[in-house]
């Protein structure tokens, strides 16, 4: 395999040997990943750069606050992954990460080596973690922007509304889109409004962030001119009854905690959300404390405090930061001038 960098035919390789070496790799052709990519290949680094991403496509994720707040056609936000020039694309799964050994371990029983790894791996929606959820997200009044397939459906919900109670949830885990919660909230108002049912519709922002966290308290809470509208704050949405249509909050108001069972006529979920295993269960993340299974950075460097050569970008970070994509993109800039010194 050539390492000129100007080679402008991007590669598609199917890993045959046992262990690749690469000068720099990169986990995740996500935002992230992708910005880390284009940067390298722009700037005077001239090493072998691989990019290891399974999925050909990749979604423009703030797409679906349109697709699901006014009928844009999901398909509009997919695209085919586009690797920059002189990158190798490994179209293979990552299953383990050792930073002692320098090693990527891919499924096939696979490896890449590295002089230098950029996790940039994402997180995941974990619906699972919601009791009653599973079958029942297409349930009457049940939506979330969170997801390609559910985006549409989320739209069917919001156009139908005729009013009740509306609950927008934000869960305790860090999640992508920072203000996206509650920017769906802004967008479902002005629907409601355009159909005259807003003046029925009582509007609850659940968030179970009881202090700032999250971008909740960069945004603009108040609604004047909707009725009815509360933040419950410290309210963490924890199951779902689809058939009684109530939602099961654990409330924590100082140091105690209770439950709260809420009944709606709408409720839009923005879900508990992890780092994938590959991340989540390796010696690179957190292990205790509100950022457990999130990678460990350094919020200056970028670094890993234990494994300088091992760099995190955009969601997969357990920073105490918005999580979007405008936030990859700068941290991603800054991790290419790190490995260019």
């Amino acid at each position: 395999m050539s390492s000129n960098r100007s080679d402008t035919v991007n590669r598609v390789e199917e890993v045959r040997e046992r262990t690749w070496r690469f000068d720099v790799v990169i986990l995740g052709g996500g935002e992230a990943g992708a910005s880390v990519a284009r940067a390298l290949s722009v700037s005077s680094y001239t090493g072998r750069v691989a990019l290891v991403e399974p999925s050909s496509y990749v979604y423009d994720q703030p797409g679906w606050i349109r697709v699901a707040t006014s009928g844009e056609r999901k398909e509009a936000t997919r695209y085919h992954l586009k690797v920059p020039p002189g990158t190798t694309w490994i179209r293979r799964r990552a299953e383990g990460i050792d930073p002692d050994r320098g090693l990527v371990e891919l499924d096939g029983n696979e490896s890449i080596s590295y002089e230098h790894l950029v996790v940039a791996a994402g997180i995941e929606t974990r619906w699972d973690r919601i009791r009653g959820i599973g079958p029942n997200m297409d349930a009457d009044g049940l939506c979330s922007v969170y997801g390609y397939e559910h985006a549409e459906h989320a739209w069917d919900v919001i156009r139908t509304f005729q009013g009740g109670r509306a609950i927008f949830t934000a869960s305790s885990s860090p999640y992508k889109g920072g203000q996206a919660p509650y920017e769906v909230l802004r967008n479902a108002v002005d629907v409601w409004r355009n159909r005259g049912v807003l003046s029925s519709t009582e509007l609850i922002f659940a968030t179970a962030w009881a202090e700032a966290f999250s971008g909740v308290d960069d945004v603009d809470l108040d609604i004047s001119d909707a009725q009815d509208t509360h933040v419950y704050r410290g309210y963490d949405l924890v199951e779902v009854r689809p058939d009684l249509k109530e939602a099961v909050f654990t409330v924590e108001k100082g140091a105690s905690q209770s439950q709260d069972v809420v009944r709606y006529s709408l409720l839009h979920i923005a879900p508990p959300m992890r780092p994938p295993a590959v991340v989540e269960n390796s010696i690179l993340a957190y292990s205790v404390g509100p950022m457990t299974g999130f990678m460990e950075v350094d919020p200056e460097t970028l670094q890993h405090p234990k494994y300088p050569s091992v760099f995190g970008v955009g969601d997969v970070t357990g920073l105490r930061s918005l999580k979007t994509g405008r936030m990859a993109r700068q941290q991603a800039k800054r991790v290419v001038q790190a490995i260019c010194r």
